[in-house]
């Protein structure tokens, strides 16, 4: 199966992400460079932590507002989490939206840049010996390539 409409409640080791949908399209975000993030400026999706009185929900609701400015509305459904390499105790989990309240915007103090990418504008390939993709500049490679790569298996992107 590849979309749920449920998801995990949350907790310490729980992290979500928005997946926003577009006409044939997906928002994806460069995150600014900053000292100590092990996901400085990489290429995402937008999402965080789960925090202490929320759901997952809860979370990549707050999330996606906080880095880019919108407040995802229609979800269509929830992909199986996934860790990161460079943290396989932490598991994300994708919400898949095709609906949301606002215009991006990218919050200048997380998101250098925000991206509507479309499936024919990514090549794949490889990038310092892992699989990626790349869409002009950027290159999407780690968690946020395995959740794209999910995306297109099941038709949704």
């Amino acid at each position: 199966m590849c979309i749920d409409k449920s998801w995990p409640s949350g907790g310490p080791d729980w992290a979500a992400v928005g997946v926003l949908l577009r006409e044939g399209s997906v928002l994806l975000i460069k995150r600014v460079e900053r000292e100590g993030d092990p996901w400085s400026g990489q290429v995402a999706f937008p999402g965080g932590r789960w925090k202490p009185g929320e759901d997952l929900m809860d979370t990549v609701v707050r999330e996606v507002e906080e880095e880019v400015g919108v407040r995802p509305t229609a979800l269509v459904g929830v992909l199986p989490p996934q860790s990161p390499s460079n943290a396989p105790w932490l598991k994300v989990v994708p919400f898949v939206f095709s609906q949301w309240v606002g215009e991006v915007r990218p919050n200048p103090r997380e998101v250098r840049e925000a991206r509507w990418i479309s499936k024919g504008e990514m090549s794949e390939g490889e990038w310092m010996g892992r699989r990626a993709y790349v869409a002009g500049d950027w290159v999407i490679w780690g968690l946020t390539y395995r959740i794209l790569k999910r995306l297109i298996e099941c038709g949704l992107l």
